[in-house]
């Protein structure tokens, strides 16, 4: 009977634990549904708007526009070397690409959000996805990153 309890709740603990990382999971794609809507971001009024639909959630997040990697500005090997934690914030005459819940102003990447040393104690989820910015009347290739922890 200890045997079979044991194994009861070790497994019962396991599957709330992969739950949880499942919840955090739908969290970041939610975010990143909102936010891509279309693909086709008109500008930083439409991207802002986006981002009050969001509303509260259970993680502390980054997710913003770059061009990182689509510019042409950085070569193959910039590009492989370069991680999340300093991929730059686009910034036209309007302001910066940037939805947030973490308070922080002024940052200009996700590094002045969330340093590496506080996300190898966290739990760090990232998402990627293609997008389309128009920019003063161009449309421009970017991505959207969605950076996640708690």
């Amino acid at each position: 009977m200890v045997i079979f309890f044991s194994t009861f709740a070790i497994t019962f603990n396991t599957f709330n634990a992969r739950n949880g990382e499942f919840g955090d999971d739908l969290t970041v794609m939610n975010i990143s549904r909102i936010l891509q809507s279309n693909s086709y971001v008109t500008g930083l009024g439409d991207f802002t708007s986006h981002c009050r639909e969001i509303g509260t959630v259970n993680l502390k997040f980054a997710a913003f526009i770059s061009n990182d990697g689509t510019s042409g500005a950085l070569s193959k090997e910039e590009l492989i070397t370069k991680n999340i934690f300093n991929v730059n914030f686009y910034r036209n005459s309007q302001g910066k690409f940037l939805c947030t819940n973490t308070g922080v102003s002024g940052a200009e990447s996700v590094s002045d959000m969330l340093s590496i040393d506080e996300a190898a104690k966290s739990t760090v989820v990232s998402r990627i996805f293609p997008i389309a910015v128009e920019d003063e009347k161009v449309v421009k290739p970017m991505h959207l990153f969605v950076v996640a922890w708690k």
